[in-house]
């Protein structure tokens, strides 16, 4: 898939979604709902055509029965057939909480990938930069050369801070060196179409990179 021009939209891919304390917030101008409520809308809306077209698995990180909230990465499910209402029973059950160990959550969803010989997906969504400590550059580059086969899109969801220039995002490097799709997202509707240019066929969705820039989602593809 890496040498692809657009992403497969029917490979195994599991979704690493954010549940961490961050996802709380209510930084948007019109305040209330949070982060978490407004991911949910976005899902509700691109995962029942993603669902008929492949198998999806869900990993959260954030929550959990650990102290040390690092170490709170939960595989849900594998990739399965039709399941998109498992994953939205799932994420509706959530309450955010917790750090960011985006780097150890790849790399659980690579290695449950890696056990098989097709080509297979993971689209991260995270809210902000690994914050246990994860080196995801060296995981990238490591999945680029023993695991080529899995591709690694990356959704960064409310980066930008309220006033300023948005930083830099080294976790987009988990994308840049697998062949997958770095998109910014800040609204829901830009969440929605980050996730179907990822997830779901644009066949089915209507979606394209063109789209995705004019609703004001930044992509940065292979």
């Amino acid at each position: 898939m890496a040498g692809n021009a657009k992403p497969s939209c029917v490979d195994d891919a599991m979704l690493v979604f954010d549940a961490s304390g961050s996802m709380a917030a209510t930084d948007f101008p019109d305040g209330a709902p949070s982060r978490m409520d407004r991911a949910r809308v976005a899902l509700a809306k691109v995962l029942p055509a993603a669902a008929r077209a492949r198998r999806l698995g869900l990993l959260v990180y954030g929550p959990g029965r650990n102290f040390d909230t690092c170490k709170n990465v939960d595989l849900r499910f594998p990739p399965l057939p039709n399941a998109g209402e498992r994953i939205m029973t799932e994420v509706e059950r959530l309450r955010p909480q917790g750090r960011t160990p985006l780097t150890t959550s790849v790399r659980q969803a690579a290695a449950l990938l890696q056990n098989g010989s097709h080509p297979s997906v993971i689209v991260a969504l995270t809210d902000g930069e690994d914050t246990c400590g994860g080196d995801a550059c060296a995981l990238a580059r490591e999945l680029k050369s023993r695991h080529p086969a899995i591709t690694v899109h990356v959704i960064g969801y409310r980066l930008k801070p309220m006033t300023g220039p948005a930083p830099s995002f080294i976790e987009r490097c988990l994308a840049d060196e697998t062949g997958g799709i770095y998109a910014t997202a800040e609204t829901t509707e830009q969440l929605a179409d980050a996730l179907s240019e990822t997830l779901a066929c644009p066949a089915v969705t209507l979606l394209s990179p063109e789209r995705l820039r004019a609703n004001g989602t930044q992509i940065l593809a292979r």
